[in-house]
């Protein structure tokens, strides 16, 4: 018996092997096909460089967990709880956030270094609808799955694994439904946001807004924008009162304009006009106790992380991360309902 082996004409990891067997002037073809019998002399080195260059992959998953901004506990607890999370989970985070909410080109170059450094996976809280569309694409091109968090974003849900935020148009439209009832015979209202570009913030004005029109005896008189700095935010409050002095009440739609606007009306014997706002930092949660602010609308950040990073770790495992997809409660509290609500009980918890 004679054993032959036929190469091919290129260098490839695998080659055809034909055994024949050899009968006199008969050749008969006895198997033919790819084998998995590697040419060792040849491609052994390859494999070699090809492990080495594969050890720098190795140890746990890294995610880049970018926020619209920084200094705020909202954020904060929301960072915590991923990294909580992602700890349990064997899970390396890396957090980032621009200066500022409206610095969003700031934003889509912490997604474009994430992608540089081929981290395994990013959870984002886009402040602008738009600008991140195209980076974002760019992570769907790398195979890096995205979870988005807080306001959605003007992408196909094929475009990302799973997106995890709370109901900001309820948020605005709960603050309407308090200044009609508060108010009672009507009245003038007015808005202090961030900015018309922020997309979180102009949901929440957009919902607000159509409420208040459902209600004829409320009128909605002005509309300023703080940019997410308290200064400017406090100088929008008194305008709107300086520009409408029978203004009833204001609503603030973020963080910034509700502590502006809980601090604006400081001079002995100033009357202020009700105060609505968004916000679930500390102080302002002690400002509505005390009497500052009529009332707040609030969400859990820790909840939101919690179910971020549920998403993320179904979409690093290959699973159906858009199973997690969902919308937070919000609710709306006073100085009557504030020691009931349960998250407002669970963000006091972590001072105590």
């Amino acid at each position: 018996m004679k054993l032959e082996v036929v190469e091919p004409d290129n260098l490839e990891l695998y080659f055809e092997l034909t055994w024949r067997r050899t009968e006199g002037k008969k050749t008969e073809t006895m198997a033919r096909g790819k084998s998995t019998i590697l040419l060792w002399s040849r491609v052994l080195p390859v494999l070699i460089l090809a492990w080495c260059l594969g050890c720098g992959h190795k140890g746990p998953a890294t995610i880049m967990v970018i926020t619209p901004t920084g200094g705020l506990e909202y954020w904060e607890d929301f960072n915590h709880a991923v990294e909580a999370s992602a700890k349990a989970a064997g899970i390396q985070t890396e957090l980032a956030a621009p200066q500022a909410v409206t610095d969003y080109t700031e934003q889509a170059q912490m997604v474009e270094t994430a992608i540089s450094r081929h981290v395994q996976g990013i959870i984002v809280s886009p402040a602008h609808q738009l600008v991140l569309n195209s980076v974002l694409q760019k992570a769907v091109q790398a195979r890096i799955p995205v979870v988005i968090v807080g306001s959605p974003i003007a992408l196909s849900a094929s475009d990302f694994a799973a997106f995890v935020g709370w109901d900001e148009a309820e948020a605005g439209r709960l603050a309407a439904r308090r200044f009609v009832a508060l108010i009672g015979r009507g009245g003038e209202v007015g808005v202090v946001g961030v900015s018309p570009t922020v997309e979180s913030s102009s949901l929440i004005e957009r919902a607000f807004t159509e409420e208040i029109a459902r209600a004829p005896r409320v009128k909605l008189v002005g509309v300023k924008y703080g940019l997410s700095d308290w200064a400017r935010s406090r100088q929008a409050v008194l305008d709107l009162v300086s520009e409408h002095p029978n203004i009833k009440g204001i609503f603030t739609t973020d963080e910034f304009s509700t502590h502006a606007a809980a601090f604006a009306f400081d001079q002995p014997g100033q009357k202020r006009p009700l105060l609505i706002g968004i916000s679930d930092e500390l102080q302002e949660l002690n400002g509505l106790k005390s009497g500052r602010i009529d009332a707040l609308v609030v969400t859990n950040p820790r909840e939101l992380g919690v179910q971020a990073m549920q998403a993320m770790r179904a979409a690093l495992a290959g699973g159906n991360a858009s199973a997690f997809s969902t919308n937070l409660p919000v609710y709306i509290v006073d100085r009557q309902s504030i020691n009931g609500n349960p998250v407002v009980a669970e963000l006091f918890s972590e001072v105590h």
